[in-house]
């Protein structure tokens, strides 16, 4: 178990490893650290090896493993935050180029990450239109991977076709989905129905619950009653880039589990498959984003724009600054720019006035997601603050 992740985050791996040998795992975890770090793998590989009746070893071919390996599964939900796109469309044009058994496996382990976020425990019949359309479409594209997974791989004509129509089933889908920006009230009691009913396969559940620092208070309410006194075979994995954001009542309940930043050296050891040749990334976000279709010269080349304006308290022209955000929307890159630009003032700014706009920044993008505001009218507001700020 944790054989392939060990050489990422060896002692996460290994304390995972002992407690579960010791049944001694918490029934309530919470992964901490920074994105990429593969917290989300260590949560999904955690319940593959509770879900398995064999022993959880890496090459376990029960049927719970199985459908684990294709994420087929109907004992996990997830309710997640993260940019699926970019990950989603790397391991498209990865499968494109490679057409091999990795890369297939890659574009159906990414997608199916988001289709979780598409559970029926969520569908609770109180949907909104667009969100009935998402849940329609988000059959559609499970179809599309059930097929892939039974098509022979080393054909780049039907690589190449395979991946045509999966970004066609997936475009209407980025379409008709909004970001999920935090866990809401009904996704809470969503969960207490499902975690009520009959056991099923296993007998065991997993929630994996991210960004819980952005909840808002109702929902917060009401998982911490579930945290509190878990039912039986019933586990929940919080992923916090911020765990330090969460409520204490929050974290006074959970078992805490550490993710560093990965090493150059692992980057590269987990690029490897994807044959980039001698092309090299400092993270694996800047590959994800990258292969997502974001240009990071030109996002930093803004971050830079921006950030010598409030340096030098010169504002931009109103045409000039339209056309950054015109950008910034085509590449879905504000995130992107606001930690470049948050890099760039820590290096010429005082610390006491650092931490004011860090502070700024913070507060404006996390409210603006909290409430899923326009992020254009978002660093709009943002950069006119930050310069009567500094």
């Amino acid at each position: 178990m944790f054989d392939t992740l060990r050489e990422y985050q060896k002692g996460v791996a290994e304390q995972l490893q002992s407690q579960i040998a010791s049944g001694t795992l918490s029934q309530v975890n919470l992964f901490g650290g920074s994105r990429y770090s593969l917290r989300m793998s260590f949560a999904l590989e955690t319940a593959r090896v509770l879900s398995c009746n064999e022993g959880g070893e890496n090459h376990c071919s029960c049927e719970s493993c199985r459908k684990f390996r294709n994420l087929t599964v109907s004992n996990v939900v997830i309710i997640s935050q993260r940019d699926h796109r970019s990950v989603i469309e790397t391991s498209l044009s990865t499968f494109e180029r490679l057409y091999n058994d990795f890369s297939r496996q890659f574009v159906i382990q990414s997608i199916r990450r988001m289709l979780l976020q598409y559970h029926p425990a969520l569908l609770t019949g109180s949907q909104t239109q667009s969100q009935n359309a998402a849940a329609a479409l988000a059959g559609q594209v499970s179809d599309l991977l059930v097929d892939l997974a039974r098509m022979e791989t080393g054909n780049a004509s039907q690589a190449k076709k395979a991946v045509k129509e999966l970004r066609s089933a997936l475009k209407g889908l980025f379409t008709a989905t909004k970001k999920n920006t935090t866990v809401t009230i009904g996704q809470v009691r969503a969960l207490e129905q499902w975690i009520g009913q009959t056991s099923m396969g296993s007998g065991k559940r997993f929630i994996i619950l991210e960004a819980m620092e952005m909840t808002n208070t109702s929902a917060r309410n009401s998982l911490l009653k579930m945290l509190e006194e878990p039912e039986k075979d019933t586990y929940f994995f919080l992923i916090s880039e911020y765990p330090n954001r969460i409520m204490q009542t929050i974290l006074s309940r959970v078992r805490r589990y550490a993710f560093p930043p990965l090493s150059p050296e692992a980057v590269g050891r987990f690029l490897q498959p994807f044959y980039l040749h001698d092309k090299q990334y400092d993270s694996l976000e800047s590959f994800f984003l990258e292969g997502g279709g974001m240009d990071l010269s030109r996002a930093t080349q803004i971050a830079e724009t921006l950030v010598s304006s409030i340096q030098e308290q010169r504002y931009l022209q109103s045409s000039e600054f339209a056309a950054l955000l015109k950008e910034l929307d085509e590449m879905q890159g504000y995130e992107f720019v606001l930690k470049a630009m948050l890099a760039l003032l820590a290096k010429v700014m005082p610390s006491r006035a650092l931490l004011k706009l860090s502070s700024l920044v913070n507060t404006t993008y996390n409210t603006a997601q909290l409430y899923n505001q326009n992020n254009r009218l978002m660093l709009e507001s943002l950069y006119y603050r930050m310069m009567e700020e500094a």
